[in-house]
This record gives structure tokens, C-alpha cells and sequence, in this order.
């Protein structure tokens, strides 16, 4: 079955588990996504600028069965799954993957520089994991290349995000695992990357045809932030929902405000309170 229309190149504000339920069976081409691993260490280096909002529900991995359920349901035969994470949360993902995808690599994202995280107990990390699984059987396109794949982190000066994902690593996976026209779907979008990534096949390769995408992220700040950072420009359908009206607060009486009154209406003649 096909995706249905409103979700084609949209991005859209919501869990991405009730969405996804409403996608048909075996709808989408590939999936593509970096999701929430249990990223809470704050480093202690100072910087000048804001801290990055942290994540919702990161803290443990119980969601993980329930979810790539949902993906290996949505995604075609013969496709494509891409899952970025880390090494103390590799196993969880290997296991709940291979359940029902058959793993074909485990990828490493080389950065062109480390992170912070324990500046004086633990060597400085410089990359990053992501799982290659396939649903049935499918060739990679072009020539083989290497597991290892180098690519600059985005830099500090333009990250939205706290993982924010380089649009040239997204394309070059999208680039491998699909065809003009095919769609790709980002469950945990953060502020859209994968989106860009997707136009991006079109002006990189020459394509005709370039890759659509669903994009969906519950974080409702980096939504607003992939409006703002050029998925708005490129005529993407961004889907956020209106906050429900709050009343004003009521006014507070405190205890002193009522001893005031109290004395006020002592001093007035009788029937002028």
C-alpha cells in the first residue's frame, strides 16, 4: 500500500507511536532514524552558549520491542533499516532488531572531531554506531563501500540539536538504499534532517525524481526549530498542533490581604462596608 497523502514530505508534531499506527502495512521504503538512547550526561566543560534541551522518555529502552515492531510493519519487503546508537546501548538494539530484521552491519559514523562527555575518565568519543538491517533481500547501490564512513559533525555553532545528524551522512544512506520516488521515514525526525537530506539526493545526484519523507518528532521546540532552519523555505508541510487555551490565573487572596480588608471594614460606618 501506499502512504497516504497528508504524511508525504510532512513533518509533523506527535508520538511517533500513535502516527506510525496509522500508517497502512508495508507503506514506506526505507526507514532512517537516530532515536533517543539515554543521552543525560551533562559535561563539564563551560560554553558560551545555551545548553541544548534535553530529551523526553530517554532514560530507559522499554519502548524499543513495541517500536521496531512498528517499523518492520510499515516498511516494505525487500527494504532497507537504518538505526543510529551508541556502544552501551548496542546490545538492546541488536537483539530487539534481529528479532525480526536480519542485521547485515554494524556501521561506524566517524566524526571529524570527539565529544565531551567525562573529560578526565574516559577517552574522547569519535564515532558513532548504527545497526544495517534488511527486511527479506535488497542490494546496496552503486559500489561496495567501506563499514567506516567519515563524515564532519555538524558544528557546534549550527546545531539545533543535542545529536543533530549531518544532512551529508543521511544522504549518502538514502543515496545507497533507494530509488527516485521512494519514501523515507524518520520516526524520531529532531529538527528534520533526514527531510533535508532527502532534497538533497535530488540536487547531489541529478536525480529527476527526488526521495519523498515522513517525518515525525513529539519534540514540539525542534518542530518549530526545522521551520525555521530551511524545511519551511523548501514548501514542506509542517504539521504542529495549537496549544490548548489556558485561563488566566486567579488571583491570589493571602492571609494579610484579608486582615486589611478586615480592619477597613471596622472603621466604616455601619451599612457603607
Amino acid at each position: 500500500m501506499d502512504v497516504p497523502d497528508r504524511y508525504i514530505n510532512a513533518f509533523i508534531c506527535c508520538d511517533c507511536f500513535e502516527e506510525m499506527r496509522k500508517l497502512p502495512d508495508e507503506c514506506v521504503d526505507l526507514v532512517l532514524t537516530d532515536p533517543p538512547y539515554g543521552i543525560d550526561y551533562q559535561s563539564n566543560r563551560r560554553v558560551a552558549r545555551p545548553k541544548l534541551p534535553k530529551f523526553d522518555n530517554d532514560a530507559a529502552l522499554g519502548w524499543l520491542e513495541e517500536w521496531v515492531d512498528e517499523v518492520y510493519r510499515v516498511l516494505k519487503p525487500d527494504r532497507h533499516f537504518y538505526c543510529f546508537t551508541r556502544f552501551d546501548t548496542y546490545p538492546e538494539f541488536y537483539r530487539q532488531i534481529a528479532r525480526r530484521f536480519k542485521i547485515k552491519n554494524c556501521l561506524i559514523w566517524h566524526k571529524n572531531n570527539h565529544g565531551s562527555g567525562d573529560l578526565d575518565g574516559a577517552y574522547a568519543p569519535q564515532y558513532e554506531m548504527i545497526v544495517f538491517a534488511v527486511k527479506g533481500k535488497r542490494a546496496l547501490n552503486g559500489t561496495r563501500e567501506s563499514d567506516v564512513l567519515p563524515c564532519d559533525n555538524v558544528p557546534s555553532a549550527f546545531r539545533r540539536h543535542a545529536t543533530q545528524k549531518p544532512v551529508e551522512l543521511l544522504r549518502q544512506l538514502i543515496e545507497k538504499s533507494t530509488e527516485p520516488g521512494e519514501v523515507v521515514l524518520d520516526p524520531f525526525s529532531g529538527t528534520g534532517s533526514t527531510g533535508l537530506a532527502c532534497l538533497d539526493v535530488e540536487r547531489h545526484r541529478g536525480d529527476r525524481q527526488e526521495r519523498k519523507f515522513v517525518l515525525l518528532e513529539i519534540n514540539r521546540e525542534f518542530v518549530e526549530q526545522g521551520r525555521h532552519g530551511g524545511l519551511g523555505r523548501q514548501g514542506v508541510l509542517i504539521e504542529v498542533p495549537k496549544l490548548p487555551r489556558t485561563a488566566p490565573p486567579k488571583k491570589r487572596t493571602t492571609l494579610r490581604t484579608n486582615r486589611i480588608r478586615a480592619r477597613k471594614d471596622e472603621t466604616l460606618p455601619l451599612g457603607l462596608s
